[in-house]
Formats: C-alpha cells, sequence, structure tokens
C-alpha cells in the first residue's frame, strides 16, 4: 500500500501515519528535503518515484505562502509539487493533514480496531 501524508509544518503528519500504520510498512519522511538533496546533487525528483512505491510518504507543502524571489528555491517547491502530484496519482491512500486533524482526499484510512 502507498500512502501519502501532506500537510504544514509540525501539523502531525507523522504521528498520524504511525498511530495509523504502525510498523507495518516502511516510511519515508521528509520528502520535500528528500527532493532538495537530489536537486544539489544534480539528480532527478521524478527518478525517486518507484522507490516510493509501497511505502508511507509524508511531505511538508512547499507550495503554499508566498513565493521565492530565488530562482532554485521556486524550482524545488514546484519539484517537490510535481512528484507530489505523480505519487498522489498512483498512492491508495492521500491525506492532508491539519491541526493534527486528517482530510482524506483519497482512498480510506486504515482501520486502527
Amino acid at each position: 500500500m502507498t500512502a501519502l501524508y501532506i500537510g504544514g509544518a509540525h501539523q502531525g503528519k507523522t504521528a498520524l501515519a504511525r498511530r495509523l500504520h504502525g510498523g507495518q510498512t516502511d516510511y519515508v519522511e521528509e520528502l520535500h528535503a528528500l527532493v532538495r538533496r537530489t536537486l544539489t546533487q544534480g539528480g532527478d525528483a521524478q527518478a525517486l518515484l518507484p522507490a516510493l512505491r509501497g511505502k508511507v510518504v509524508i511531505c511538508d507543502e512547499v507550495g503554499c505562502g508566498i513565493v521565492p524571489l530565488d530562482p532554485q528555491e521556486r524550482a524545488w517547491r514546484e519539484t517537490v509539487g510535481r512528484l507530489c502530484c505523480a505519487l498522489a496519482e498512483e498512492a491508495d491512500l492521500v491525506v492532508r493533514v491539519w491541526a493534527g486533524l486528517p482530510q482524506v482526499l483519497k482512498g480510506s484510512l486504515p482501520c486502527t480496531c
């Protein structure tokens, strides 16, 4: 199962994902930071997509707010957004988290019974 949790920084994405999925799966936390490292090393962020399949992916929303003046910062924001769009298209579950509350955009939350 591929799951994508998105939302602002410190909104409870990781805590929610770990509560719902437990230790049953691999996690990729801070996808936005991974994309930055990939771009800094001259890599293609879209090439990360196959490695994200089957995992619980957690990413800060970086496309909201003031658009940076720096072209590299704008490119990074756009790259994170495009990768999240590609992952969301394939994912079984997409959840936006705000103030610790999940808003399911695709799929359904796993039962915690």
